[in-house]
């Protein structure tokens, strides 16, 4: 705690001292306590004695009650109304900083976007089914933010299927984040479907080698802002590739970069992106016959090779002509020195399947990557940091499929599921925002953007008498507040 005397308080603090009042400041917040004086017989002189704690100051909302005071006060008068306590965290923070959603929202789907605001609210907070979405719109601040009403699972279902049977106002608002002039990347997964009745729930394959009833998902991702801008859904059996053309002309867009995973590449797939006319970075398996390692084997690798920096690492890099298209070989050699010690490590460890035989053929392969690109994306840089942003996708990709669990489905037709996945779309771009703020303060490290989500939950409000009191929250909320600079 520090203590300041009471010249060194600022102006707008000082308006709200009173008699038997003190102010104190800790961690960088400002209180105010009671405070009486009484005589000490021992030390024969006055002896100041702390009280309880009134409340809060803050320079843009002046003095906010505690809310345990409110409360033990109220004890003393007559409780006219049942006390009530309402999350508030969240609330404040769509309400706030991601108002330019809501204004979307309403811009593109008129009276609907509070109840898909609200619907939207319980998916990223308790990714819970639709059954409990109403139960949880009740227990939020919601009602009283922005004037949402209370409904039920019957209306909630009704909204998703209008929402999904609005094509063109889904696309106008996600074409609205498109900036232009960015990278964008174009990507894909698949969500298992146990219903019988979607058209798009059929029989495909994906990376899990599973057969049963899938859906595919395109979605168009901005490289240079981090953030995903436009999806479209397709059938289970559809090949990603020979979609990627029509999802480019639903959003509007002329250019864009397909990015591959490793076992994308075969020269029929290579020859499709190419029919279509699209760009593309397709990586390359380490034990692909297109890849010449022959440089790295003799050390004359960096005597013909360029570098350039990347994320505090030196990646060196060289690319040649491959028929029609171009390759680039990046060599990293942090990252080859810990594959390395991985490697050998394994050979003592695990003789069975390593060995010093086998870790001679392979050494020139650590630390590389090689991908493959039409002429047109030439630059080694340009193409390393592109194909690096996937990372992001697959986080983007992974906060979808395991923190707001849409990993599967069980909508019953296609208008319905439309809807479901506009709303997670909207969870995503909050989702993918709250991880860039972490991730640009480096907080990752600390905490996840699902602890994120939950200790805001921990900042609630509760009614006594019509009178509003915010809750107290913990230490670490308040610590967390501070490191990302977020203002109740």
């Amino acid at each position: 705690m520090i203590k300041k005397s009471i010249s060194s308080h600022p102006q707008w603090t000082l308006q709200h001292k009173r008699p038997g009042t003190e102010l104190r400041l800790i961690n960088s917040r400002y209180y105010l306590y009671e405070y009486k004086t009484v005589y000490d017989p021992q030390k024969k002189k006055p002896r100041k004695i702390t009280g309880a704690l009134l409340g809060s100051i803050t320079r843009e909302k002046g003095f906010v009650p505690s809310a345990k005071r409110a409360l033990k006060e109220s004890k003393a008068l007559v409780i006219t109304q049942p006390v009530k306590t309402k999350e508030y965290g969240v609330v404040h923070l769509l309400q706030n900083r991601f108002a330019h959603y809501s204004e979307k929202l309403e811009k593109y789907f008129g009276d609907m976007w509070k109840e898909m605001l609200a619907i939207a609210y319980c998916r990223f907070i308790y990714r819970c089914a639709l059954k409990n979405i109403p139960h949880y719109v009740k227990s939020s601040f919601l009602s009283e933010a922005i004037g949402v009403r209370q409904f039920d699972q019957k209306t909630a279902s009704a909204i998703l299927t209008t929402v999904g049977g609005r094509q063109q106002a889904m696309h106008q608002y996600m074409k609205s984040f498109i900036t232009k002039g960015e990278y964008i990347l174009i990507d894909g997964t698949s969500i298992d479907s146990k219903s019988t009745q979607l058209s798009f729930a059929q029989s495909g394959h994906n990376n899990h080698h599973n057969f049963e009833g899938q859906i595919n998902l395109l979605y168009i991702y901005s490289a240079t802002r981090l953030k995903p801008v436009f999806f479209r859904i397709l059938p289970g059996n559809i090949r990603e590739v020979k979609s990627f053309k029509n999802t480019m002309l639903a959003a509007g867009l002329k250019k864009v970069v397909v990015i591959a995973d490793k076992g994308f590449y075969s020269k029929a797939n290579i020859r499709l992106l190419q029919q279509e006319r699209l760009s593309f970075i397709v990586p390359l398996k380490r034990d692909s016959s297109l890849v010449d390692y022959s440089l790295l084997g003799d050390n004359t690798f960096k005597g013909k090779a360029s570098f350039f920096e990347h994320e505090k690492r030196i990646i060196w890099h060289k690319s040649y002509k491959h028929e029609t298209l171009y390759l680039h070989l990046f060599l990293d050699d942090s990252l080859k020195l810990q594959e390395e010690t991985d490697y050998l490590v394994r050979c003592t460890n695990n003789p069975e399947h390593y060995s010093l035989e086998k870790y001679k053929q392979v050494r020139n392969r650590f630390g590389t990557i090689a991908l493959l690109t039409p002429a047109k994306l030439r630059d080694s840089q340009d193409v390393y940091e592109l194909y690096k942003s996937r990372g992001y996708i697959e986080t983007m990709f992974d906060g979808m499929k395991t923190v707001l669990e849409a990993d599967h489905t069980y909508m019953q037709n296609n208008e319905t599921l439309e809807g479901w996945m506009f709303i997670n779309h909207l969870c995503l771009q909050w989702y993918q925002e709250l991880y860039i703020e972490l991730k640009d303060k480096e907080l990752l490290k600390k905490i996840s953007v699902n602890d994120y989500i939950q200790l805001l939950t921990g900042i609630k409000k509760i009614k006594i008498n019509d009178q509003w009191y915010f809750n107290e929250f913990t230490k670490a909320t308040e610590k967390l507040l501070q490191a990302v600079g977020a203002k109740l």
